[in-house]
């Protein structure tokens, strides 16, 4: 049996669209990222900000119409799934509804997976970095991995879940912070085949390039999340963007010291960082897999984080659905060179609206990178007529 040629765009998908408890403490009474949408403002003549959902639809994902109009939207528009993010804290779960409103509700006939964004909370948004908020912890013991993957496997035997070679797809974001992370992996294949299942494809989100490599050995693939690993990788040839050598030097220290220096460049920049756009689109559309693993390629039609940083943010100021086209068109056509288990492409996201990274129809492009989508992955596969909005 062939390997299927169609290209599956997959959607990173924010859960942090309803109220929950946690956050009500942390932020105040019925706090959403809505709320910092709402109150982002232009830092600079014709900057597109705030970011308004069209027709105003600052919706609710704790609502099951929320879910169905997000499907139902994707599905239309040549999406393939969407990989939810999963926030789990050594048992506590939080931001968990509309992934349980999924498994709940086999009509929301949309493939899926889970990406284990793995990282403590702090609050980074008002600049006050070392303020934690729910610590990460990733204790290596069997009974705290056999309690994480007691729930997991509800998503992985859902008839829904994203696979390759039979396999329920698992992300995990931050591979490096887990303590014997190639045991724990090896531990859940192992209860997965017992489950009844063919084993498990676990993929590494990948940002930038890893200090070490030891903690990847477990992993079938890797993902490039972009545009950060096109923005911060040095290995990329004939590379316009700035401060590359210094990105080589800096992928090979300590991930410890890495994030120190994260932290401090983010204290210290109190000022807007531009990204040329078709720069690092340039970048991405170039063929540059892993050693070892499986390489998805990334995508993104945009990103202003704003809504989040104000003055600090990182900004690409020219995105618009027309740049994005002819760039995500060169993506799609070289895919057929990438010899990939699977045409999966990764996109950097489906409703990330505090980041300025998102599909979901907005006042100033309407459905129009949606439409870009679907004329590149419908039209372009099937030769049908993609559908139009008024």
């Amino acid at each position: 049996m062939g390997v299927d040629k169609k290209i599956k765009l997959i959607a990173m998908y924010f859960p942090q669209l309803h109220a929950i408890p946690e956050n009500d403490g942390w932020w105040g009474a019925g706090f959403t990222d809505w709320v910092n949408v709402r109150k982002a403002r232009p830092q600079f003549e014709g900057h597109n900000q705030p970011r308004i959902p069209l027709d105003n639809h600052y919706y609710d994902q704790s609502q099951m119409e929320t879910l169905r109009w997000q499907v139902d939207l994707a599905k239309s528009h040549g999406v393939y799934g969407f990989c939810h993010y999963h926030y789990w804290f050594d048992g506590k779960q939080l931001l968990e509804t509309p992934t349980n409103l999924m498994l709940q509700n086999k009509e929301l006939d949309l493939p899926f997976c889970l990406s284990w964004a793995n990282e403590t909370w702090s609050r980074r948004w008002d600049a006050s970095d070392y303020h934690v908020l729910i610590k990460q912890t990733h204790p290596a013991e069997k009974s705290r991995w056999k309690l994480h993957f007691d729930y997991l496997l509800k998503a992985w035997s859902d008839d829904r879940a994203i696979k390759v070679d039979g396999k329920p797809v698992f992300v995990i974001y931050r591979p490096q912070h887990i303590s014997h992370i190639d045991d724990m992996l090896d531990y859940w294949r192992e209860l997965a085949v017992g489950a009844g299942l063919n084993g498990l494809y676990f993929l590494v989100q990948k940002n930038w390039e890893f200090p070490r490599r030891d903690y990847l050995k477990g992993f079938d693939a890797i993902f490039q999340f972009q545009p950060f690993e096109a923005m911060y990788s040095p290995f990329f040839e004939n590379s316009p963007i700035k401060h590359r050598q210094l990105a080589k030097l800096f992928h090979l220290l300590p991930e410890s010291v890495q994030s120190l220096g994260r932290a401090v460049y983010a204290k210290l920049n109190q000022r807007l960082e531009h990204w040329d756009y078709d720069e690092v689109w340039n970048q991405m559309i170039q063929i540059h897999n892993d050693p070892e693993l499986t390489t998805y390629p990334g995508v993104f039609v945009d990103w202003d984080n704003t809504a989040r940083y104000g003055n600090r943010a990182r900004v690409f100021k020219d995105a618009s659905p027309e740049r994005f086209e002819p760039w995500f068109a060169r993506l799609v056509d070289s895919m057929e060179k990438r010899n990939l288990p699977e045409n999966f492409m990764f996109l950097n996201a489906w409703n990330e609206w505090a980041e300025g990274a998102y599909l979901e129809p907005d006042e100033k492009n309407g459905y129009g990178y949606l439409q870009a989508i679907e004329r590149q992955l419908v039209q372009k596969q099937t030769g049908t007529e993609p559908i139009i909005e008024r």
